[in-house]
């Protein structure tokens, strides 16, 4: 019996994924834009390596735009955050997405500082963290 006639599968471009950067205060933003996943992850990692690479970085990372993350964008958070820290800096992470905050909460992500807002109580604490903390004389 012959197989039926079937049509071969449409080409499949990577999806479109890219960061932009830009100040917001005393921290560097990186938001995050399309699906991160093991075939966009290298175009992000420049971005975000050349940000955690300064001298005490302070970033967030905005991932309200991400519409799809895998285990390698989960690598990537976990070395940014990582990098980060090596340089006595810190990273925090932006998403309003149950899908994304579960994600980051099951893999054990949930270590690194979450907000859904931009200015929100995280981003708050980020400028605060970073200010010098004064004690009055006495």
């Amino acid at each position: 019996m012959p197989l039926p006639i079937s049509c071969p599968l449409p080409g499949t471009d990577p999806p479109s994924a890219h960061a932009r950067c830009f100040p917001h205060g005393d921290v560097t933003v990186v938001e995050l834009h399309g699906e991160i996943d093991v075939f966009t992850v290298d175009r992000i990692a420049v971005d975000l390596d050349a940000v955690t690479g300064q001298p005490v970085p302070h970033v967030i990372v905005d991932l309200r735009p991400v519409s799809f993350m895998d285990s390698s964008g989960l690598h990537l958070l976990n070395r940014a955050h990582q990098r980060a820290r090596a340089r006595s800096g810190h990273i925090e992470l932006i998403s309003d997405q149950p899908r994304i905050r579960l994600l980051l909460r099951l893999t054990a992500l949930d270590h690194i500082p979450l907000s859904a807002t931009l200015d929100g109580p995280r981003g708050e604490r980020a400028h605060v963290a970073a200010a010098p903390i004064r004690v009055p004389a006495e």
